[in-house]
């Protein structure tokens, strides 16, 4: 049995995605059919959600996680609510912009 010894740095400081409380915030919980990081808007098929890949492929937009989930396991997904668009895990290429009005239409709105 050994121990870790390596030095581990920690923080205290909190994370903002959660921009406001006016808009009631509904979750759901799905499958993740990839690895998800936490704060990313994804995509539902075929009962699984996945992250979005791309500007140009917003068709089946779901809402976006909660938390990060791997591949296989339950995760967490925000259908509504206020969060801050810097917050958002996106790919590269892809600004807060693109998905701004998608997801206005499933009731989140960016700040």
């Amino acid at each position: 049995m050994s121990m870790d010894l390596a030095r581990k740095t920690f923080s205290c400081e909190p994370e903002y995605f959660i921009a406001g409380t006016n808009i009631r915030i509904a979750t759901a919980v799905k499958e993740a059919g990839a690895d998800l990081s936490a704060h990313t808007p994804v995509l539902l098929a075929e009962g699984k959600v996945t992250p979005v890949a791309e500007a140009a492929k917003l068709t089946g937009l779901y809402g976006v996680t909660a938390e990060a989930a791997k591949s296989g396991e339950d995760a967490i997904i925000y259908l509504s609510g206020e969060f801050f668009a810097d917050a958002l895990v996106l790919p590269a290429g892809m600004t807060a912009a693109d998905v701004e009005v998608p997801l206005r239409n499933l009731g989140i709105y960016l700040k």
